[in-house]
């Protein structure tokens, strides 16, 4: 296989799309996601949560909240979270109004629910 076969396919490589879209998150569903959030510390709060779980949802709150202040969010990692959050606290009788409004808010911004599956 000689240089010249392999130009067609080095070209093919380098092409790259015009334009990257990025999702942005409007404002009402970072409003949607913050009021989640919020609720989740009320919830957690009124909980007998071990520290442990309890330092793990603080941190996926942690990161959910720096995604929504950055410039570029990734909604990936913040449908990661809220959903991971949501898992969290469903086998919770009391956190079940609190993972609805995740739900609503994951659904608000677009992204896939994935917190109820497996159940």
């Amino acid at each position: 296989m000689g240089p010249s076969s392999l130009l067609p396919r080095a070209k093919t490589l380098a092409v790259r799309p015009d334009r990257v879209q990025i999702p942005l998150v409007d404002s009402g569903q970072q409003v949607a996601i913050h009021n989640a959030l919020q609720a989740v510390h009320r919830t957690v709060a009124g909980m007998t949560f071990s520290s442990c779980d309890l330092q793990d949802v603080d941190e996926a709150i942690d990161r959910v909240e720096e995604q929504l202040h950055a410039r570029h969010p990734n909604l990936a990692l913040v449908c990661q979270f809220l959903n991971s959050i949501a898992r969290s606290l469903r086998a919770q009788p009391e956190a079940r109004d609190t993972c609805l409004m995740i739900e609503s808010a994951i659904g608000r911004a677009g992204m896939p629910s994935t917190w109820q599956s497996g159940i």
